[in-house]
């Protein structure tokens, strides 16, 4: 498997059962902070529903999905599947969408998410504020500088 090319294109009908599963299955195993009854395989429709979605091929296989506002340039969802975790995937998704909607992107990190907070800052994004709600959450920027430092 050549996991240095990875493939970008918009999302096709077809392709969503395994994005349903990328998206259920990343959420079981990460997401420790919800309740394991109330993670379904149907979140993922209403979670992109009018959103544009881009998937991540390597080798033909499907590693994982973004899901942008593109009105807001706000990342809704980022996903890799644990095969394909560290070959560069969220980091190619994260180039994509600032080629199909431009800068500056936004998103939410889930404060107890650490590994996607950590992801996130160590590609160039910024906590821009702090929200405190029964599931406290970063409000983080991708920029022109952060896009060039990285």
């Amino acid at each position: 498997m050549d996991k240095n090319y990875i493939y970008i294109e918009k999302a096709q009908k077809e392709e969503y059962d395994a994005l349903r599963n990328i998206f259920f299955k990343s959420r079981q195993e990460n997401f420790n902070w919800m309740e394991y009854d109330n993670i379904k395989l149907d979140d993922f429709d209403s979670s992109t529903k009018g959103e544009l979605i881009l998937t991540a091929k390597i080798s033909n296989k499907i590693a994982g999905f973004i899901s942008i506002w593109e009105e807001d340039k706000f990342i809704h969802n980022l996903f890799v599947s644990s095969n394909f975790q560290r070959c560069g995937v969220g980091k190619a998704l994260i180039s994509e969408a600032v080629k199909a909607v431009g800068l500056p992107l936004t998103l939410k990190c889930v404060k107890l998410n650490e590994n996607a907070l950590n992801f996130y800052l160590s590609q160039g994004w910024t906590i821009e504020e702090e929200v405190k709600e029964k599931e406290p959450y970063y409000l983080m920027k991708y920029d022109v500088i952060n896009a060039l430092e990285k």
